[in-house]
Parts: structure tokens; C-alpha cells; sequence
């Protein structure tokens, strides 16, 4: 009696955990959302000459693709973690079906962006950094592709797998800020400099995405092999 009350309780604790983490999280990402939508909207109603280095007056439809970008990343990092909630997608599958079609959407949006930009216009590192930006640019545009695809095909873990490779890829590029954060707290920036061209500059230009994905497909390793397990002692 005292297990199934003790069972029953943290069950009910469960979706009050998810939602601190979920409130912990969007305080976190706050300060980069804000940046990101806020700068733009504004590249993308003013002229910006002189205040961003993403502005150029003699490419219109570039400058525009890049704020556009950045505003649809800035809302695909609100719309990834609701999408990674069980509580969320078990309660309300209306609302993860349409935010997730939102996150395709956007994640195409994002992904033709960076890459359009970093192939055209370049990057801050040079071409180290321009092909990294491009790769993460595909990758996203894949994942997008990629859960849409499965989902209308009703390959449902296939489609969550794909689903939480696009959040990942998403979320990165707020975590990607806050590396060089806590770097900076860490280590007084050692590593980075100005042209992005420093050892920990070359080493977050593939290291922010691709050690996130890496850290997912282990997790998912290891996921299949505990089922596995579970299923041979059954």
C-alpha cells in the first residue's frame, strides 16, 4: 500500500517537475529570444545601415532572409522544449500537432536562412565558419523535412526520433551563446577572438550542434539496448 501511494504520488509530481524545468528553461533563453526576434523584426522593418553588420543596404533580399531567420529561430527555441514534453504531447496532441507543422514551417524558414546568407554573404570566422554555418543550416532543413515526412507516412518513432534531432539542432544555437558565456566566466575568454577565429571559436563552429546530436543518437543507443534487455528477461 505504502509503494502504490508513494507511485501514485510521484506520478502526480511528474507534470509539476516538467513545467519548473519548462519555466527555468524559457527564463534561461529569455535574454537570446529577445535579442534574436527583436533584432529581427527590426532588420526586416528599418534600415539598420551602420547598426548591425548583418544589414547591407546593396543586398535587400539577403539582409532580408537573414533577420527573417533570425526571427524564426528565435521563436522555433519557445516552440522546441514544449515539443519535447510527454505531459504535453500525451495531453494535448492537438497542440503538439500544430506547434510541431509551426516548427516545420519555421525550421525551413531557418535553415534555407543560414545557409543562403553563409554561402552568399559569409561569416564572421571565414570559410571554417561559413561551411560549419552551412552544414548546421542543412541539417536543420533536413530535420524539418524529415519529421514532416514521417509523420504523414504514420512512422511514428521514426518521427519522434526526427522530431527530437530538429529541437536539438533548434536549441543549439541559444546554447551555442551560452558556451561562450560560461567560457568567458570560466576562463576570461581564453580561446576566442574578435574575427572568430580563436581555438574555442573553431571549435564551437561544429562543436555546438554536432556534439548535441552526438550526445542524442547515444542516448538513443542506449535507449533501444535497455528495450532490448527489458525484453529478453520478460
Amino acid at each position: 500500500m505504502i509503494q502504490i501511494t508513494l507511485s501514485n504520488g510521484l506520478r502526480r509530481f511528474m507534470p509539476a517537475r516538467w513545467l519548473v524545468a519548462i519555466v527555468v528553461l524559457f527564463v534561461l533563453m529569455a535574454g537570446f529570444v529577445r535579442h534574436s526576434a527583436g533584432l529581427g523584426i527590426a532588420g526586416l522593418i528599418r534600415d539598420l545601415n551602420g547598426l548591425s553588420p548583418f544589414y547591407a543596404a546593396d543586398a535587400p533580399w539577403i539582409t532580408g532572409i537573414m533577420f527573417l531567420h533570425m526571427f524564426t529561430g528565435a521563436v522555433l527555441t519557445l516552440q522546441a522544449p514544449l515539443q519535447l514534453v510527454g505531459a504535453i504531447r500525451r495531453r494535448s496532441r492537438r497542440f503538439h500537432r500544430w506547434n510541431g507543422r509551426a516548427m516545420i514551417i519555421f525550421g525551413l524558414f531557418t535553415g534555407f536562412g543560414g545557409i543562403v546568407y553563409a554561402t552568399l554573404r559569409g561569416t564572421t570566422g571565414g570559410l571554417f565558419m561559413d561551411i560549419s554555418s552551412t552544414s548546421y543550416g542543412i541539417l536543420i532543413f533536413i530535420a524539418a523535412v524529415q519529421t514532416y515526412r514521417l509523420a504523414r507516412a504514420k512512422k511514428w518513432k521514426q518521427h519522434e526520433r526526427w522530431g527530437w534531432r530538429l529541437s536539438v539542432l533548434v536549441i543549439s544555437s541559444w546554447l551555442y551563446r551560452m558556451h561562450y558565456v560560461i567560457w568567458d566566466r570560466l576562463t576570461g575568454g581564453w580561446g576566442v577572438t574578435p574575427d572568430m577565429t580563436g581555438p574555442f571559436d573553431r571549435f564551437q563552429a561544429w562543436g555546438y550542434f554536432l556534439g548535441y546530436l552526438l550526445l542524442l543518437e547515444i542516448y538513443f543507443i542506449y535507449a533501444q539496448s535497455r528495450k532490448k534487455r527489458g525484453l529478453a528477461r520478460g
